[in-house]
């Protein structure tokens, strides 16, 4: 009995936001067992800082699990952006103005929640399905059984230790998912390279309650200091602002130890010509820029690393957490299929293939942008050198929109890829890409609905019916176009050029139109 006690079809390592959305999920689905351990007790965690914005894209398939209603009931919509000179004159279409065109979603605005209270959230949800965080255990050795052999079989066996009692226990799992932050322990015990670099330059970040005479403070907004680089400022929950400037060589040598008062005097500097009084500090850290990848997400056919766990960059573009909910959400209907037997263990080799090439793509984006926030040019500037390095941040944000939105994020047609075939495009909208939130209306009491609400992600599939308005009653035309033509889609072609069938896997980016 105490044995089966220890037998579990995913162990989840690493309770972050990444880790909790994973658990969340194969939990919400049903049929699989799950457990999620954090090293660090929640006191340790309980922290305001950290990651703070969600993009539309995340919000959406936040919203598909059930989980943006509570997040919004929290959360600062931030709908505005701004930037400022150096003299404190409003310069247009710099810093963060790319969040001004984010369009054809509910979710057109930034979603500003501190870490803490998405963790707070996303523990409750996974509470309601009687999974709770198991903390603080550690990690400390991984070793497989034969990996090769079926499901019934739990082939990983982890090592994990109470921090508090130093007692080990194993814990046997078909599947183990990393979702435990740059300094991974999963990345570690299993030797997978880190592959990249941590550059000389470093950020502080300080969150607090202020006082200012800032003309615009409940915005994203960016600050063009000579001296602290492109300085973030940005309206928190809780009426609380974030703060955040390049800690530069002048910086730390002006200090004997850079500790909270040299963080606030720092922070007041950094927004001149503005005045700026700290009522309350509550957060601040220092952190070093740099741009890792780990060189495979996914290892033994068993243990995959997912966010921080498998690639690590900067704030300074704000995609940390966005992209680790994008790798929980790849991975999780993909996990829960296969556990299911709804689908075969290959359908997981697409998780790595659909997800690297965009971590690779903000690897790089990261890169230039983090150089650019500290007045220096991109590293393989081909450009001007004379160039102003506002101008070319601007540029960069701004040609990275819908990469920045997540609107514009789909997973291009490979051969090897079962899910998203080329030969299935239609039109302009291909497999692959992100469903359209389009408003519907309900057929029985014509109610104002949208898509995504109407398709939850529970781990199903949708097969989803679009019709123009038409002057002839559909359902009859549709009955006398199958019946002339034997099959929905001769109809579609013949009859309704503007009409789409959709096969919409989870509702999430995975769409392959049947109508060809």
């Amino acid at each position: 009995m105490a044995e089966n006690a220890n037998l579990v079809d995913v162990l989840v390592v690493g309770a972050g936001p990444v880790g909790l959305i994973t658990a969340y999920q194969l939990a919400r689905f049903g049929g699989v067992s799950v457990r999620i351990i954090e090293k660090h007790a929640k006191s340790v965690q309980d922290a305001y800082g950290r990651a703070i914005t969600l993009f539309p894209r995340t919000s959406e398939m936040l919203d598909q699990l059930g989980l943006a209603d509570e997040l919004l009931q929290e959360a600062f919509a931030c709908r505005e952006t701004v930037a400022y000179n150096s003299r404190g004159e409003e310069v247009h279409g710099r810093g963060w103005s790319f969040m001004n065109e984010m369009r054809d979603t509910t979710f057109d605005f930034s979603l500003v929640l501190r870490q803490k209270y998405q963790e707070e959230i996303f523990r409750n949800a996974l509470r309601r399905y009687g999974v709770e965080v198991e903390s603080p255990v550690e990690l400390v050795g991984i070793d497989f059984g034969d990996t090769a052999a079926s499901l019934s079989s739990h082939p990983v066996i982890a090592t994990v230790r109470d921090t508090e009692s130093e007692a080990p226990r194993t814990i046997r799992c078909k599947y183990l998912v990393g979702a435990d932050g740059g300094r991974s322990s999963v990345r570690t015990l299993l030797a997978i390279p880190f592959e990249g670099s941590t550059s000389e330059d470093r950020w502080v970040r300080i969150d607090g309650h202020v006082k200012t005479n800032l003309p615009k403070p409940r915005t994203y907004c960016a600050i063009e200091s000579p001296t602290h680089g492109n300085v973030l400022w940005v309206g928190l929950d809780r009426g609380a602002t974030r703060i955040g400037y390049a800690f530069t060589d002048d910086r730390a040598n002006a200090y004997p130890e850079f500790d909270e008062q040299a963080a606030i005097k720092e922070a007041i500097a950094a927004v001149k010509p503005f005045t700026l009084e700290f009522e309350r500090v509550d957060w601040w850290t220092i952190y070093t820029v740099g741009q890792r990848i780990a060189k495979h997400f996914f290892v033994r056919d068993r243990v995959f690393l997912a966010g921080d766990a498998c690639h690590t960059h900067s704030s300074g573009a704000a995609q940390g957490m966005n992209t680790g909910i994008h790798d929980a959400v790849n991975l999780g209907w993909k996990l829960s299929l296969v556990l299911r037997g709804l689908a075969p263990p290959s359908l997981l080799n697409t998780y790595e293939m659909e997800r690297r090439p965009h971590v690779e793509k903000l690897i790089q984006y990261d890169a230039d942008i983090s150089r650019l926030m500290t007045n220096r040019l991109p590293e393989n500037w081909q450009g001007d050198p004379t160039a102003d390095v506002n101008e070319v941040l601007a540029k960069i944000m701004d040609e990275a929109q819908s990469f920045n939105s997540g609107l514009g994020i789909s997973y291009e047609a490979l051969a090897d890829n079962p899910l998203v075939s080329a030969s299935t495009s239609f039109g302009s909208l291909k497999p692959g890409m992100r469903a359209v939130d389009i408003p519907l209306l309900r057929p029985g009491t014509f109610e104002h609905t949208r898509l995504i609400r109407e398709t939850p992600n529970v781990g199903c599939f949708y097969v989803v019916f679009f019709a123009p308005e038409s002057s002839r009653q559909l359902p009859g035309a549709l009955y006398q176009g199958v019946d002339q033509s034997g099959t929905i889609n001769e109809y579609i072609k013949s009859e309704c050029s503007w009409s789409l069938v959709y096969y919409a896997m989870l509702n999430l980016v995975k769409v392959a139109l049947l109508a060809t």
